[in-house]
C-alpha cells in the first residue's frame, strides 16, 4: 500500500537470522553417488552470472611470484628463451559483444564416453587486453561437487560434460562460460582444417614396440607436423612420461597455432568454423568458439600467457593424482588471467542433499562456482526430507551473514541460519531442500 504522501513504502529489513544448533551437520565423508547431470546451462544464463559476480562478492585480488611447475617438460617450457613474450606492448583484444564467450574448457578423451585425459583453459581478459591458454592435468585432485575428492577429468565419466565443467571451475575458483569436448578423431579433423604447423616438440616421446622394446614417435625440436602426427603428439603420454610433460607438449603446440595465425587471425577464426563438424560436443556455437580463437591469436604474444597448473605428483590410494595449493593456485590464475579472477579468499562452502533428489548438489554448485564460492565437500544430509534450504554461516559478523545472503540470493531459495557452534572446515553449510527443486527451470 502507498504511504500517506503518495509515495511506496521501503521494502521490509530482512529479518536478522536465527541462531541454530548445527551439530547435526558438521561435514562428513558420505558422499552422494547417486547424482546425475542435468542439461547443458544456456547462454544467457551464464551472460547473467557473470554479471551478478562483478556486482557481488567484490574482493581484493593478492599478486603473488608463480612457484616452481614440477616436470622436465614443463621445467623446460619455462626456462626456454621466449623473446616473443618478453617484448612490450599495448595491443589489446579486439573488442566483442556483451554476449561474447571470454573461457571456454576444452578437454580431450580418446573417445566418446571416456575420462578426460587433458583439460585447458582458455580466456580472454577483454579490459585488460590478455589472453591465456592453461594446460590442466586431468589427474590433478578436486572436490567434485556429488563425488568427492578425485582425479578432476574423471568427473566426465562420471557426470558428463556438464559436472566436468562445474569441477574444473571449482577447482581454479573461475566461471566458465562454455566447454569443448575433443575426442581425438574431433581432434585431428579441427587440426587438420588449420593445416600442418611448426611445432617445437620440448623432448623425445618414446612407446612400446613389442615385447620389451620401444620406438621413438617423435624426436624433440623443430618439426613439421601434419594432423595425425598432431594429434599423437596431444593424446599420447609416452613410455616414462607424465601428464605435466604432456602438458608441456600440448603448449607447445598452442604456441604454434596461435603464432602461425598472429598476422591472419580472421583465417584462423574462419576455419576453426568451418570445421563445425569436430566442434558438435561443445555447448557454445561453433561461430563462438572460433571467435575466441581468433581473439587469442590476434593478441600480441607478449601479452599472451601459455601455462601449466602448478601441481605436485602425489599417491592417494593406489592411483597417482596430482596435488595442489590453493592460495598458490589463486596467485597463479591472477598473475595468468588478469583481474576479473575472483580466486583469491573464496567462500568455501558444503553442500548437503537434504531433498533426495540425485545430482541436486551439482545443480546448486553450479550456481554458487565463479561466484566467489567454492564447494569444499558434498555428501547427504542427516535426513532427506527437509522442505526448505538453509543456509548456516559460521561467522555472526555482518560480512558473514551478507555473504549468506548473497549464496540465497544466486540459490534463488533458503533460510539463511547462523550457526551456534564454530566450524573450521567450511565458511557455510548449505542443506538443500525441497524448495529448490522449484527453481531448476528459470
Amino acid at each position: 500500500m502507498p504511504d500517506a504522501t503518495g509515495g511506496k513504502p521501503p521494502p521490509p529489513a530482512p529479518l536478522p537470522p536465527e541462531r541454530v544448533d548445527t551439530e547435526e551437520l558438521e561435514p562428513n565423508d558420505e558422499r552422494d553417488e547417486r547424482s546425475a547431470p542435468p542439461g547443458p546451462r544456456r547462454a544467457a544464463l551464464r551472460r547473467r552470472r557473470k554479471r551478478r559476480r562483478r556486482r557481488l562478492l567484490q574482493r581484493t585480488l593478492a599478486v603473488a611470484v608463480i612457484a616452481s611447475i614440477t616436470g622436465a617438460g614443463a621445467a623446460w617450457w619455462l626456462t626456454r628463451e621466449t623473446p616473443a613474450r618478453e617484448r612490450e606492448s599495448t595491443k589489446t583484444v579486439p573488442a566483442a559483444g556483451d554476449d561474447a564467450i571470454s573461457s571456454v574448457l576444452l578437454f580431450g578423451s580418446a573417445e566418446a564416453g571416456s575420462p578426460a585425459s587433458f583439460l585447458t583453459l582458455l580466456s580472454i581478459d577483454q579490459e585488460d587486453g590478455r589472453g591465456a591458454v592453461v594446460y590442466i592435468p586431468a589427474a590433478t585432485a578436486a572436490e567434485v561437487p556429488g563425488r568427492g575428492l578425485q582425479g578432476v577429468g574423471a568427473a566426465l565419466g562420471s557426470g558428463g560434460a556438464p559436472l566436468l565443467q562445474v569441477a574444473a571451475g571449482n577447482l581454479l575458483g573461475v566461471e566458465i562460460d562454455a566447454h569443448l569436448q575433443l575426442t581425438a578423431d574431433d581432434a585431428e579433423v579441427l587440426l587438420a582444417s588449420v593445416g600442418p604447423l611448426e611445432v617445437d616438440v620440448p623432448g623425445e616421446v618414446r612407446v612400446a614396440a613389442g615385447r620389451d622394446g620401444a620406438r621413438l614417435l617423435f624426436p624433440s625440436g623443430e618439426q613439421r607436423l601434419s594432423a595425425s602426427m598432431l594429434r599423437e603428439l596431444l593424446f599420447t603420454v609416452g613410455l616414462d612420461g607424465d601428464e605435466v610433460e604432456l602438458g608441456a607438449r600440448h603448449l607447445a603446440v598452442w604456441d604454434a597455432l596461435l603464432d602461425t595465425f598472429h598476422d591472419d587471425p580472421e583465417s584462423l577464426g574462419e576455419q576453426v568454423e568451418a570445421a563445425s563438424r569436430a566442434l558438435a560436443r561443445a555447448d557454445a556455437p561453433a561461430a563462438e568458439i572460433a571467435a575466441l580463437f581468433e581473439a587469442l591469436a590476434e593478441i600480441d604474444p607478449a601479452r599472451r600467457t601459455l601455462a601449466i597448473l602448478p601441481v605436485r605428483q602425489v599417491s592417494a590410494g593406489g592411483s597417482e593424482l596430482y596435488a595442489v595449493d590453493q592460495e598458490e593456485i589463486a596467485a597463479f590464475l591472477t598473475e595468468t588471467l588478469g583481474g576479473g579472477v575472483t580466486a583469491v579468499d573464496l567462500v568455501t562452502v558444503q553442500i548437503l542433499n537434504g531433498n533426495g533428489l540425485p545430482g541436486i548438489g551439482q545443480q546448486a554448485a553450479e550456481r554458487l562456482v565463479g561466484e566467489g564460492f567454492r564447494i569444499a565437500l558434498t555428501g547427504n544430509a542427516p535426513r532427506l526430507d527437509y522442505r526448505r534450504t538453509r543456509i548456516v554461516t559460521y561467522d555472526d559478523s555482518a560480512e558473514g551473514i551478507e555473504t549468506a545472503r548473497i549464496a540465497r540470493r544466486l540459490l534463488g531459495v533458503g533460510r539463511v541460519q547462523v550457526s551456534a557452534q564454530e566450524q573450521g572446515s567450511v565458511d557455510l553449510t548449505i542443506v538443500i531442500g525441497k524448495d529448490f527443486l522449484r527453481t531448476r527451470r528459470r
